[in-house]
């Protein structure tokens, strides 16, 4: 089930109009609207994801609204700018909470956020779901596993992204030992680290050395120059983003390492070859979808007509986010009703919903998504798929 975009009549732009972008708002819940939440960076570092995933949002509420909206209701998108920061979104989250009527919220992009989130979502009893939050924390907690009740993912975890890396490169590209070189202050890169270790070592591989560097960090020569001493090593794992993936990239061609690089999903950013392009040639990671999909094309077109923006350029961000509205959206219609409790209730039992990138479960004791996963090549300018995995 694919949606057709149309232009919008000036009536239904007119509703459109209502969409609030403020970081925070005065509005008092509103029984005939059904207010949605968009937390996420559009200021500062991060503010490209944030960009392309409130983009979308909008797009995908204007043209709700323009087909009667949901359960008969139109919808009001409230978007908050969290800055890229957990206290922010704290902060933002319970004004939307006290203050907006917000009975689901969207968002945010990255682990620290979403756990931030969490906290407050499940003190007030609201659900959300993180677009890129990978960590498993997001959605289960440190102590005991047990899952937090009103989290939820459209992405997949770390263990998830670990499992399927260290699993295809002991028994598809056959690495017997890997070097590690990751982020150390940085939840998503230290999550798919042990996560990788663990499953590449279970097959019976070796992660003979690891190395650690800062966030900010721009030089990773020394890191580099201890792994190319340690020399025990069939390929390089990189779990971090694409900015810091392309320096270390050239540094450690530069230093004479050599072997294939492995990465994780950050890496499908088409702003990677304009650091590295060369030196990332073969390099192979897994993602949540496939963005070369030509199914994706109608959507790809009508945000590039809208927002004169390649969705592309905020890697998957954009396309998840069109996953988690349908999915609010099925949840919405399956309570019949804008009832955080019971939308929160229709998420955690969610099975086989069509969604933009995937047919989408939840699975109720982690509430992560059961989908479709895909291992990719960078060959060029172009991530290749080569295989697909559906995860259960």
């Amino acid at each position: 089930m694919r949606r057709k975009f149309k232009r919008i009549a000036a009536a239904a732009m007119a509703t459109a109009m209502a969409l609030s972008v403020a970081a925070c708002g005065g509005s008092k819940k509103d029984s005939d609207k059904i207010i949605l939440g968009y937390m996420g960076p559009l200021t500062g570092e991060s503010a490209l994801w944030g960009e392309v995933e409130s983009n979308t949002l909008k797009m995908l509420v204007e043209e709700t609204n323009a087909n009667g909206g949901i359960i008969g209701k139109q919808i009001e998108l409230k978007i908050y700018d969290n800055r890229g920061d957990a206290v922010e979104t704290t902060n933002a989250a319970r004004k939307a909470l006290q203050n907006d009527g917000v009975v689901a919220f969207i968002g945010p992009d990255s682990s620290s956020g979403a756990i931030a989130l969490a906290e407050v979502c499940e003190e007030y009893k609201v659900p959300h779901i993180t677009t890129t939050g990978t960590n498993y924390k997001v959605t289960q907690r440190e102590e005991d596993g047990s899952v937090r009740p009103y989290a939820f993912r459209i992405c997949l975890s770390d263990p998830q992204l670990g499992d399927i890396m260290g699993g295809y490169a002991k028994d598809k590209l056959g690495y017997q030992k890997v070097a590690i070189l990751y982020e150390i202050s940085s939840e998503y890169s230290l999550g798919i680290t042990q996560n990788f270790t663990n499953s590449f070592e279970a097959k019976g591989g070796q992660v003979t050395i690891t190395e650690a560097y800062k966030t900010g960090d721009v030089d990773f020569r020394a890191q580099l120059s201890k792994i190319k001493e340690k020399g025990d090593f069939d390929a390089l794992m990189i779990p971090a983003n694409y900015k810091e993936v392309g320096l270390i990239a050239k540094q450690a061609r530069s230093l004479g390492i050599e072997v294939p690089f492995l990465g994780v999903d950050a890496w499908m950013m088409q702003d990677l070859f304009e650091i590295a392009k060369d030196e990332v040639q073969g390099a192979v990671f897994p993602c949540a979808m496939d963005v070369n999909d030509e199914s994706l094309q109608e959507f790809k077109n009508a945000f590039q007509e809208k927002w004169n923006m390649d969705p592309d350029k905020g890697g998957t961000d954009a396309y998840l986010a069109y996953d988690c509205f349908e999915l609010v959206k099925y949840a919405i219609e399956t309570a019949g009703e804008a009832d955080p409790q019971k939308i929160r209730d229709a998420m955690e039992n969610a099975k086989d919903v069509q969604c933009l990138t995937s047919v989408i479960s939840m699975d109720p004791q982690t509430h992560n998504p059961v989908r479709t996963a895909s291992i990719f090549q960078i060959q060029g300018t172009d991530f290749v798929k080569l295989d697909e995995y559906r995860m259960e």
